[in-house]
């Protein structure tokens, strides 16, 4: 039976709001935990419990009654204790904040130190999995949002393309991982104790820049080519100085998971996007997606 019950946590950050609003639209009953109590920007549908995260007391007493928590929170290492909560107040499922690289299904993914603490919350739901059970989202690069970040493709100014730049990769909009969450909440078997992959479109670097050429032909790319070894080599040598720019590190070790071949980052042939209800675009709404990004 699909949960209809669902708690979120994180749910103002950039991929939040289009989860909320799915969920919403969808007829969920959606419950926001805030520690701030500002979500003055979600749906009025949505019922809000300010929360202090310190206290297990407090994020326990906030999801009684609850079926599904989805966790969306930039501080993965911190999400075994929203488990413990979960757990206490008798939540069945646990969605964390996984929602981009493949850390589930390649080894060089799961050792880049930038999602350590994401391995750790996979291997603490493993472990209570007896107690909960749980979904893992995988997504890729969020499109429309590495678009107008510029790491796909910045058509306002200069393109990093990462090595050749034809490697194929998947990327999935905001508005899909909203839809690909309430398809997992809506298919609690089918997705129980797993991974699951979805995506909106399979893009190169090179092919996105070709379609910014085609709905837009006085457009001419600025490039750069970036060999991402080196970039990999630069990062750990970062974390390894005194005074080391960690930030810059992981955000480059990000960039390598997306990109970097033999990274895990193409599920184009294998992904859940037909039982979690993501269809993708078609050519010319890739086309109307891109124009949009000018």
């Amino acid at each position: 039976m699909a949960f209809r019950k669902v708690a979120i946590a994180g749910a103002t950050g950039n991929l939040g709001p289009s989860i909320v609003n799915e969920l919403v639209n969808q007829g969920f009953e959606v419950t926001v935990l805030s520690s701030s109590g500002n979500t003055s920007a979600l749906p009025s549908a949505v019922k809000v419990i300010k929360v202090d995260y310190s206290s297990q007391d407090s994020v326990v007493s906030a999801l009684r009654g609850q079926e599904a928590f989805i966790s969306t929170i930039p501080k993965h290492d911190q999400q075994p204790a929203l488990i413990d909560a979960a757990i206490a107040a008798g939540v069945q499922r646990f969605i964390p904040s996984e929602f981009g690289s493949n850390t589930i299904g390649n080894e060089k993914v799961r050792a880049l130190p930038v999602f350590a603490g994401k391995v750790k919350t996979q291997e603490y739901l493993r472990s209570k999995q007896d107690q909960i059970s749980y979904t893992f989202l995988i997504t890729g690069l969020f499109l429309d949002w590495g678009l107008n970040l510029g790491w796909l493709a910045n058509l306002k100014g200069k393109t990093d393309i990462n090595d050749n730049g034809d490697s194929v990769h998947s990327f999935t909009l905001l508005t899909d991982i909203g839809r690909a969450v309430a398809g997992v909440l809506k298919h609690p078997e089918e997705t129980k104790n797993r991974g699951v992959y979805v995506q909106t479109a399979a893009l190169s670097q090179n092919q996105v820049l070709k379609i910014a050429g085609k709905v837009k032909p006085e457009f001419k790319a600025e490039t750069e080519q970036v060999d991402l070894a080196e970039v990999e080599k630069n990062a750990y040598a970062e974390l390894k100085k005194d005074g080391g720019n960690i930030g810059l590190a992981m955000v480059s070790f990000i960039k390598i998971s997306i990109f970097k071949e033999g990274y895990g980052n193409l599920w184009d042939e294998k992904n859940d996007n037909e039982l979690l209800g993501v269809k993708g675009l078609s050519s010319s709404e890739l086309e109307d997606l891109v124009a949009k990004s000018f």
